[in-house]
């Protein structure tokens, strides 16, 4: 695309987008800003909730390990299927109706999780959240630039990029306060008000959108691509643990080879498609997507296996590895709303590849750290890392709405999302693998073996509470025991107690007394895959130093992949992004208007 090109497509979108801000006052800005911040956080704070609450759902529902990454992709598949199709329905429909229904969606789909009695209902209103999550998050940000001038979008993207950091990190402290408070049910319930409460507050104040009616909405290019990317994202969680030769991945893998060859046909030869390939033909819409995969793809170590370094290496407890760990989200929250500020004065390309510099030497400055460190000196290294990520999200963002025409807005909405969501799938399999087989190399290089086969379950005797503990009013203590059938369990009773038919021996079995009861809810694994977790038992149980191997190498590739975006950044992106920095021509302004002297006599 020339220069002129780029200037041209950029100009309508500015003249709207001035033209809807001119109409509403600064406070009025602010507060669809606001509420667009609110669902987005609300999106966030749901993912943290969800993840410190799968070990409830896994005793709650008797999961296995397979069911239990069906947690996630339920709500994996219709948010990244959905994010691209979702865009281009706000640009059809009006991006308020399309946001709002999102709030309704998601709202929804997190009341149903409150009452839910099965995991198959639950499998059911995650998918609900996540095409809620998916209209929110394409026509969210698109909605709150458009209300503004276009020379702030760089700020307002950034404000909005502190809302999802936050949301990410107050998600699993929300759900576990209220879960251990008032039941894990009730961690839901926070959704559904904030959905009620704001989707009332938007309807009133968000002004209505543009539509562009008149066009045939690209049903068939929508549902390939979301069958594309389902069976892609069933490729990279499941491969792991059933194995690239399975029949399941065997299929998906065709799946994806068929769906995507015909989402590209249909794409290609349609008038008006969902999903518009020919975005890419722009340089600085290319490169703002791919650098924005490969900064997520390059943090995945370090969300994935820092945390197992500082437990396992340098013996952290939980809630100290939080809060190190939580100096990355801080200063990613700070940094952006500056960050995008600072590009709308400079500019997109040096903001945003100083970003990633910045996180690359950030990764690689963890390679060096010592086997035996005080952890507090891990601070410096998560700052630079957060500032650099901080740095480059905003621009990045102002620079790919900046590079799409004004009817495919949407589109550029749903693209900021779409490199999160599939740099962190890709990269935390990615991560886990290259990395166990790092560590169990090195293992094995160093003499040490390392037995990957389950261990076998050691038979635990059931406690029985005698009566002098009944009688000072103590329960026993609680013994949690693994899966046994019910058939199993008698059999294994009545060869402890000698007893072969109890209804014979007028002696009964049964403690009527529940009083010294306790119930223990535990989860299911007669079904499990143990391959998953020896693997993962066999990796953290070894020597620290070996470990430390394993860790060096994937931050310092994580750091080799982060300076490689920087490089994309600054030698791929053209110069359509600072023309509307420099000077106007003197040839293209208009003429001033001259005044005409009025001569006495003269009549006009």
């Amino acid at each position: 695309m020339s220069l002129s090109g780029a200037v041209a497509t950029r100009g309508p979108s500015r003249q709207v987008t001035e033209a809807a801000a001119s109409e509403l006052t600064w406070l009025s800005r602010y507060v669809v800003l606001a509420i667009v911040c609110v669902g987005v956080f609300m999106n966030t704070l749901d993912t943290g909730i969800i993840d410190v609450l799968n070990p409830v759902f896994t005793a709650q529902f008797h999961l296995n390990l397979y069911l239990e990454y069906w947690i996630e992709l339920s709500y994996a598949i219709p948010l990244i299927g959905m994010l691209l199709p979702a865009g281009h329905m706000g640009d059809r429909l009006g991006r308020k109706n399309v946001f709002l229904a999102g709030m309704i969606l998601f709202g929804c789909g997190s009341g149903l999780l409150t009452m839910m009695p099965t995991f198959e209902a639950m499998f059911v209103a995650r998918v609900i959240e996540g095409v809620g999550a998916a209209l929110i998050s394409a026509n969210g940000g698109v909605l709150a630039v458009s209300v503004f001038p276009w020379k702030q979008r760089g700020q307002v993207l950034g404000i909005i990029g502190t809302a999802v950091a936050l949301g990410l990190k107050f998600g699993p402290v929300a759900g576990g306060f209220l879960s251990d408070n008032f039941g894990w049910r009730s961690a839901f319930l926070v959704n559904v008000v904030i959905g009620i409460v704001f989707v009332i507050l938007g309807s009133m104040v968000v002004p209505p959108s543009r539509r562009n009616p008149g066009k045939s909405f690209d049903v068939w290019g929508a549902l390939l691509f979301v069958l594309a990317m389902g069976c892609f994202l069933v490729i990279v969680n499941q491969a792991p643990t059933l194995g690239l030769d399975s029949p399941q991945i065997l299929l998906c893998i065709a799946g994806v080879v068929v769906f995507g060859a015909a989402f590209f046909y249909v794409s290609t030869h349609v008038k008006d498609p969902t999903i518009d390939l020919s975005l890419y033909k722009s340089r600085n819409f290319s490169v703002a997507v791919s650098a924005a995969f490969i900064s997520f793809l390059a943090l995945t170590p370090v969300n994935h296996l820092l945390p197992f370094y500082m437990e396992n290496v340098q013996g952290l407890h939980v809630s100290e590895t939080g809060l190190i760990f939580i100096t990355t989200t801080l200063a990613i929250a700070v940094t952006q709303p500056f960050s995008g500020r600072w590009a709308d004065r400079v500019g997109s390309r040096p903001v945003a590849s100083l970003g990633l510099l910045l996180q690359g030497v950030g990764l690689l400055a963890l390679t060096v750290v010592p086997l035996q460190i005080n952890p507090d000196w891990l601070v410096p290294e998560l700052a630079l890392i957060g500032v650099g990520v901080g740095l480059f999200r905003s621009p990045n963002h102002r620079a790919l709405f900046g590079s799409v025409p004004r009817d495919k807005m949407g589109q550029a909405g749903g693209y900021q999302h779409l490199p999160r969501q599939l740099g962190e799938s890709i990269g935390e399999t990615g991560v886990v693998t290259m990395f166990s087989a790092v560590v169990l190399a090195s293992a094995a290089v160093a003499g040490i073996h390392v037995d990957l086969s389950p261990a076998p379950v050691a038979a635990v005797a059931t406690p029985v509470p005698t009566p002098a503990a009944a009688g000072n009013g103590l329960k026993p203590a609680v013994v949690i025991q693994p899966y046994v059938p019910a058939a199993q369990a008698v059999s294994q009773l009545q060869a402890a107690t000698g007893v072969t038919n109890v209804a014979g021996t007028g002696t009964s079995l049964l403690d009527t007394d529940t009083s010294d009861d306790q119930i223990v809810d535990v989860p299911d694994d007669s079904a499990s895959d143990s391959s998953d977790s020896g693997l993962s038992q066999a990796v953290t149980s070894l020597p620290a130093d070996v470990q430390m191997l394993g860790y060096r190498l994937m931050w310092g590739l994580a750091g080799v992949i982060a300076l490689g975006g920087a490089v994309l950044s600054w030698y791929g992106r053209d110069e359509e992004e600072q023309a509307e920095h420099a000077a106007v021509p003197a040839a293209s302004a208009p003429p001033a208007r001259q005044r005409i002297p009025v001569v006495a006599g003269s009549s006009r």
